[in-house]
């Protein structure tokens, strides 16, 4: 009955937390359990190597990013940009701009935030304009596409396909998703696009936290899906926490295939709608993500 009980806890819990859901709690689970137990006001908040994560962070960058500061995306992780729109407000408010958010600087942002309830972030606004506006054409425009291992010739096809539509592509081949980011993030990629094999109904995940949904990676997402759907007819996109998703700085999405003999017989479709759908959501404007 314990195993039981605790098994479906698992369950509600990764389903709220809108990652895989297998009822085994891993370390995925787990360090999100740790970061759940994060209450704001609980702790100091400031920039540490490596970074603090958790609710509490999460709710300190929706409270900046509301006020107008640039935190980049919300995502409970407390990076360099957070820790310098910390600074901004509390030069803004009057108080010691140490980059610290103590019992001071917290009371200050509530009082704030209070009269600004339902204004909408600064974090989507600033995704949607760095994303968009670049013109028709992919020139100049740099892609990253990764696999976590059995995609290999699928993504060659996808990185001619991006090629042959003018866009600069770095392409990454690991195991650990958050490496990937890392890696992708130092490249300076304006989208990302993940393949995966996994034995499951083909989706295409983009970045979805508890305060926060990436306007760029779901409307990314939602084309994919449009384009895909002839060859993977269930195909449907999904809001997900997923590391690659999370701690990637640009808009990225995750397309999960249950069989690689599928997505190889394939190929040319799949890098064609991924190319496609690339240049439509990096091409369109602010206004249609």
């Amino acid at each position: 009955m314990f195993e039981q009980l605790t098994r479906t806890a698992v369950l509600a819990f990764q389903t709220s937390r809108s990652i895989d859901v297998d009822g085994i709690c891993g370390p995925q689970t787990w360090a999100l359990v740790v970061e759940a137990g994060q209450r704001l006001g609980g702790r100091l908040l400031y920039l540490h190597s490596p970074p603090l994560r958790g609710d509490d962070v999460a709710e300190l960058q929706q409270m900046l990013s509301t006020l107008g500061f640039s935190v980049g995306r919300i995502d409970g992780i407390l990076d360099a940009r957070a820790a310098h729109a910390v600074q901004d407000f509390q030069r803004n408010a009057g108080l010691v701009a140490d980059g610290i958010c103590g019992p001071d600087t917290l009371d200050a942002l509530q009082r704030f935030v209070k009269h600004l309830r339902g204004a909408e972030d600064m974090a989507a606004i600033e995704e949607r304009e760095r994303l968009t506006g670049h013109g028709v054409q992919l020139a100049a425009r740099r892609v990253a596409i990764g696999e976590s291992g059995g995609l290999d010739a699928t993504t060659a096809a996808v990185r001619r396909a991006l090629t042959d539509a003018g866009a600069e592509v770095l392409t990454v081949h690991h195991p650990d998703w958050s490496a990937q980011a890392a890696q992708v993030n130092g490249y300076g990629a304006d989208v990302y696009v993940a393949l995966e094999l996994r034995p499951q109904s083909p989706t295409v995940a983009f970045f979805e936290g508890q305060h926060f949904v990436s306007p760029g990676g779901r409307a990314l997402a939602v084309r994919l899906c449009d384009r895909l759907r002839p060859v993977f007819p269930t195909i449907a996109s999904r809001g997900m926490r997923l590391p690659m998703l999370r701690e990637t700085q640009m808009p990225a999405v995750l397309c999960r295939f249950e069989h690689a003999r599928d997505v190889v017989q394939h190929n040319r479709a799949v890098a064609q709608a991924i190319a496609s759908a690339t240049q439509e959501v990096l091409t369109s404007s602010a206004d249609d993500l």
